[in-house]
C-alpha cells in the first residue's frame, strides 16, 4: 500500500510540475540580443550580447536561445552555429529562479552588408525534460559592415591632375555674402546688383561688388550595373571599396564630396538619393549607404545619371570620378561629353583576363584597376 501511495504521489507531483511549467514557464522570462558595436569595416570585429532574465520561481535548467543573422558575420566560437545563407545560433543556458545570465559572442565582419536581429526564440524544458515549450521574443538590433578602406596612393597623380584641371576649368563666381564695395553701373551688370540708396545719393546708378569664390566639389559616380547578363559581384564590391576610400580621403583633405550611386537599399529597394557632404564627420552617411546596397536589385542605366548631371548649371565647376566596371559605349559617350567641360577620371575595376575597352580621350584620365579573380 505504501508503495502505491508513493507511486501515486510521484505521479501527482510529475503531473503538477508539467501543468505548472506549461502554464507559467515564461512568466517573467525575457531575452535581449543586441550588437554592442554599431559598425565595422570588412575584416573588423564586433560583439553580440545575449542576456536572459528569469523573474520567476520556476528554474529553467535547460534553455535554448536561438536567433539568426546574415552569413557575412562569422562567430569566433562556431559551436552551436549552423550556416547556410544565414547564420543560425543556438546556445544553451541554465537559468535559476530570479536570475539573469549574460554572455558575449565575438565575431568577424566578413562581408559588406546590413545585418539585423529581429527575433529570438527561447525553447525550454521542465525539470523532467518531458515538456517542450517555445516562445518568440521580438528584437531590434542592427549592425553595419562597411566596405574595406583600401590604399589610394595609386590615385595621387590622377587626383592632382583632376584638381589642377578643376582650377583651370572653373570660373570665378560672385559670393553674395562677401560684400566688397560699390562702383559705377555698367551695361553688363545685372539689375539685382544695383544699390538704389547709393544711386539716389550720388545721382548715378551704382552697383554692389562682391568678392569671388571658387567651387571645388568632387562628385563620385558609382555605377553598379552589369554590362551583360553575367553578374560580377566582386567587381562591384571593389568599386564600393574604391568609392568609400576616395570619399574619406577627399573629405579629409578638405574637399566637399558628392556621391551618386544607382544601387538600391536592401530593405526599401529604393534608389539612394545623392549625397552631398562637406566634412569628414559626415562620411559615415556614405559608408552606411554602401553597407545597405543590395546588388541583386535592378539598377538604373548610369548613362542617364551622367546626362542628368550635365543639366545642372554649375556642373562645369566640379571634378568627376566615375567608378564603373561597365564599359558600355553609351556610358562612355556621356562621360566623354561631360569631360569636355569638367575635370574627370574614369576608373574601371576589372579582372586581369578581361579586355579593357575604354577609348582614349584627352578629356579624362582613364585608370584600369586590377581585381583578383577571373571572369
Amino acid at each position: 500500500m505504501v508503495i502505491i501511495i508513493v507511486i501515486l504521489s510521484v505521479l501527482l507531483l510529475f503531473l503538477l510540475e508539467r501543468v505548472l511549467y506549461k502554464k507559467f514557464w515564461d512568466k517573467g522570462l525575457s531575452i535581449r540580443i543586441r550588437f554592442l558595436d554599431y559598425s565595422a569595416h570588412e575584416g573588423g570585429t564586433g560583439t553580440v550580447e545575449e542576456q536572459i532574465a528569469n523573474r520567476n520561481y520556476l528554474p529553467l535548467p535547460f534553455l535554448h536561445a536561438k536567433f539568426e543573422c546574415g552569413a557575412g558575420i562569422s562567430f569566433d566560437n562556431t559551436e552551436n552555429v549552423s550556416t547556410s545563407d544565414r547564420n543560425y545560433k543556438n546556445d544553451i543556458f541554465s537559468v535559476l529562479f530570479y536570475q539573469r545570465v549574460t554572455r558575449r559572442l565575438t565575431f568577424r565582419a566578413l562581408k559588406r552588408g546590413y545585418y539585423a536581429i529581429r527575433s529570438a526564440d527561447l525553447v525550454g524544458e521542465d525539470l523532467f525534460y518531458s515538456v517542450h515549450m517555445v516562445r518568440s521574443f521580438p528584437q531590434d538590433s542592427d549592425f553595419y559592415i562597411y566596405p574595406k578602406l583600401i590604399d589610394t596612393s595609386a590615385f595621387d597623380q590622377p587626383l592632382k591632375k583632376l584638381i589642377g584641371d578643376m582650377t583651370a576649368k572653373t570660373f570665378l563666381l560672385p559670393d553674395p555674402f562677401e560684400f566688397r564695395g560699390i562702383r559705377d553701373y555698367t551695361i553688363s551688370d545685372p539689375m539685382n546688383t544695383i544699390n538704389w540708396k547709393a544711386s539716389a545719393r550720388s545721382g548715378n546708378l551704382m552697383v554692389n561688388q562682391y568678392n569671388s569664390t571658387t567651387t571645388k566639389r568632387i562628385v563620385i559616380f558609382l555605377n553598379l550595373e552589369d554590362e551583360t547578363l553575367i553578374h560580377h559581384g566582386p567587381l562591384h564590391e571593389e568599386s564600393m571599396r574604391i568609392a568609400a576610400s576616395l570619399a574619406e580621403r577627399l573629405l579629409h583633405e578638405g574637399f566637399p564630396v558628392s556621391m551618386i550611386s544607382n544601387g538600391r537599399d536592401c530593405e526599401t529597394r529604393e534608389e539612394f538619393p545623392r549625397f552631398d557632404l562637406q566634412s569628414v564627420s559626415q562620411v559615415q552617411e556614405i559608408f552606411r549607404m554602401l553597407a545597405r546596397t543590395d546588388l541583386r536589385f535592378e539598377k538604373r542605366n548610369y548613362a542617364e545619371i551622367v546626362h542628368d548631371e550635365m543639366k545642372l548649371p554649375d556642373y562645369t565647376q566640379a571634378g568627376y570620378i566615375l567608378i564603373s566596371p561597365s564599359m558600355k559605349q553609351e556610358l562612355q559617350e556621356e562621360f566623354r561629353a561631360l569631360s569636355q567641360e569638367a575635370a574627370a577620371i574614369y576608373v574601371t575595376p576589372l579582372y586581369d583576363n578581361m579586355d579593357y575597352r575604354i577609348e582614349e580621350n584627352p578629356g579624362f584620365t582613364a585608370i584600369r584597376w586590377e581585381v583578383k579573380g577571373h571572369a
